[in-house]
């Protein structure tokens, strides 16, 4: 696809916003923003407005949304020819594609309420106008603007990419037809409203369900587009309203003084009949729609159900910016696709956290190995979680509780998700969460009960949950798929010795003398905390120092048990040297 993107240069920018005559523009559209170069002279140009512009972009090549974002500027849409929410813009700022400029230009005409269009297109399309289109564009700016004719622009030194097309600067000022639309024919308004109350109950009727398609996302769209138009009528209707009862003149209780109260509501019937009041109001209740809308795809059941808790809240991270978009049948299939495209890394992310859960609380829950070393990387220890059980907080259940508290449930919704995931399944047969609604009375008696993947028991006074693993394959499955995320396992295409894996795979059987080992050392120095705190939450030194203590204790175990714990953690050049010098 040819975007023909032409950065803009800095001295075509600056000519351009020279352009604008309103000096208290709120808000600015950028319909084919690029990398920014247009608006870059926005900050030189500010001390000319008479406040900070809030600016927002459309960009077509998505590539380039992150280099929009990190300057500042929210990006609300990717096609600008499939825009629409024009009516909450000051003024539209443009360099479009030189080939489509001129229809361009007419869309920003199309959908902006009241306000500026300032935009750079090829001379030629106003030089030469033979379509519909662009005679249409030439008697609009006859009739509201002006255009300034360049040549060179695209040519001087500091241009990124070079072309020596001439270029027409135009200015566009549209008024919007506000009083007529408020008003309309104040005659034919009033007939229309001597309808009684009875006719007009008469003509309501409460509106039925859409016969909307069976997509779900084509039905959020349409519900949307709905609730959008019923919203901007209301707000035109409202404003009308006051229109008509300020002409009305004022109440007696007004013209004889008046509280506070009735002044303070006078104004503000003055200022709820304005351009600028129902262009703010339509924004706002636009913008909170908008927000309901994503929140409505980011909440549904095709997107929570397949994640854990915490992989939810980094998706719900990024909603400042998902929200910004227009909310559209093509902008929801992108971002859905985007979860796609991340399918991978989200759930690899949720197995590490729920990794990260269970070897968190109790160390008795995991065990440790020799992580593997590369030329870059280093890992003192690795961590397996044990396959037999291990023991996880209850959140505060205990025996005066008459059903399991919330979190305890989402996490066991968070670890039932991610074992399925292992599992290969979308869900488990028997969840954690319906055994323990159906048996909680069994639970706080510290009986055994079963989920498909666990047999759990609750002991109230301690106010812990014991997880009996049923499957240990995929225990297994979650160590390795954690342990190559975190390169505590060698690359796939890497060679490993076999003491590597015999290590590994005996960690269990090794953990206990491990831990005696390591208990001897740190009685030994003097150590005043828990070496496995102090690896996972204490200061720089105290990690060195429980890091290096612990890398000595399992050095003790290793060559205790017949391996050589400096062999196995060698890069594949390293084994094969170790390997000719065994040889000879």
């Amino acid at each position: 696809m040819d975007i023909q993107y032409y950065p803009t240069p800095e001295a075509l920018s600056a000519m351009a916003w020279a352009k604008f005559q309103n000096k208290n523009i709120v808000r600015l559209l950028e319909p084919s923003a690029g990398d920014g170069h247009l608006l870059k002279c926005r900050t030189d140009s500010d001390h000319r407005f008479s406040r900070k512009i809030i600016i927002d972009c459309c960009e077509i090549d998505i590539n380039k949304h992150a280099t929009l974002k990190s300057q500042g500027f929210n990006v609300v849409g990717i096609d600008f020819m499939q825009f629409k929410s024009g009516a909450c813009y000051d003024a539209i700022l443009m360099n479009p594609p030189f080939m489509s400029g001129c229809s361009h230009i007419l869309k920003a005409w199309e959908i902006l309420f009241e306000g500026e269009i300032v935009g750079i297109i090829n001379a030629e399309t106003l030089k030469n106008p033979y379509t519909r289109e662009r005679k249409h564009l030439a008697k609009l700016i006859e009739r509201h603007g002006s255009v300034e004719y360049l040549s060179g622009m695209f040519s001087v030194p500091d241009v990124e990419r070079k072309t020596k097309v001439d270029i027409a600067l135009i200015w566009l000022n549209k008024k919007s037809n506000f009083e007529n639309e408020i008003l309309g024919n104040i005659l034919d308004n009033l007939r229309k409203d001597q309808a009684s109350s009875e006719d007009l109950a008469g003509d309501y009727q409460e509106t039925n369900y859409l016969v909307l398609p069976e997509s779900f996302v084509e039905n959020s769209v349409l519900m949307f587009e709905a609730a959008l138009e019923a919203t901007r009528r209301s707000i035109i209707a409202e404003a009308r309203a006051r229109k008509y009862s300020l002409m009305m003149g004022k109440t007696m209780e007004e013209f004889n003084g008046g509280t506070e109260l009735e002044k303070s509501h006078l104004i503000n019937n003055s200022t709820e009949c304005s351009v600028e009041w129902v262009k703010e109001t339509l924004q706002n209740r636009y913008s909170t729609l908008k927000n309901k809308a994503w929140t409505s795809i980011l909440k549904s059941t095709k997107v929570s159900s397949k994640l854990s808790s915490k992989a939810q809240d980094r998706l719900e991270s990024d909603f400042e910016t998902i929200k910004h978009l227009e909310f559209t049948v093509q902008n929801i299939m992108g971002f859905l696709q985007g979860i796609l495209d991340r399918q991978g890394d989200i759930q690899i992310s949720m197995v590490c956290d729920v990794f990260d859960l269970i070897s968190r609380y109790h160390s008795d829950n995991n065990v440790w190995f020799k992580g593997w070393k590369s030329n870059t990387k280093h890992r003192t220890l690795g961590m397996k979680i044990k396959s037999s059980r291990f023991i996880i907080p209850g959140n505060g259940v205990d025996s005066y509780h008459s059903q399991m508290p919330y979190k305890t449930m989402q996490m066991f919704r968070d670890i039932d998700k991610v074992f399925a995931l292992l599992d290969g399944k979308v869900e488990p047969e028997l969840s954690l969460e319906s055994v323990a609604h159906s048996q909680f009375k069994n639970l706080k008696s510290s009986e055994r009960v079963s989920g498909t993947y666990f047999d759990i028991r609750l002991y109230p006074k301690a106010g812990t949950i014991h997880f009996f693993i049923k499957n240990k394959k995929l225990i297994e499955r979650m160590n390795r798929m954690v342990g190559n995320h975190r390169q505590w396992l060698p690359p796939a295409d890497t060679y490993a010795s076999e003491d590597f894996w015999k290590q590994y795979e005996g960690a269990e059987k090794f953990n206990t003398d491990f831990v005696n080992e390591l208990q001897k050392r740190i009685q030994f120095k003097n150590y005043h905390r828990d070496v496995f705190w102090m690896e996972e939450h204490g200061d720089e030194h105290e990690k060195r120092r429980a890091q290096k203590a612990m890398e000595e204790a399992m050095n003790e175990v290793l060559i205790k048990h017949g391996i050589n714990p400096e062999g196995l953690l060698s890069h594949v050049d390293t084994d094969i040297r170790f390997l000719e010098c065994a040889q000879r």
